[in-house]
């Protein structure tokens, strides 16, 4: 006999889909190819590394948003 027992069991079988999606949260995959893991929410950190970026060169921007959205998190895949 298990140690949960029947019900215990059953309760289990119900619970694992929620543990799965609950586990699939911890890691985001964007379709613009972002993949952030424990990251700041996606549409903050853009905001903010708008923002810095467009305090550089114009050449430099690209560069500095992507350094930006890493020390959020934030990679592109």
């Amino acid at each position: 006999m298990s140690a949960f027992g029947k019900t215990g069991k059953v309760v289990l079988r119900c619970l694992a889909p929620f543990a799965v999606l609950l586990l699939a949260g911890c890691a985001s995959l964007r379709d613009d190819g972002w993949r952030g893991e424990g990251a700041e929410p996606f549409d903050g950190a853009r905001a903010a590394c708008e923002s810095e970026a467009a305090a550089t060169p114009k050449a430099e921007r690209g560069a500095a948003f992507e350094a930006c959205m890493a020390r959020r998190g934030w990679h592109r895949s």
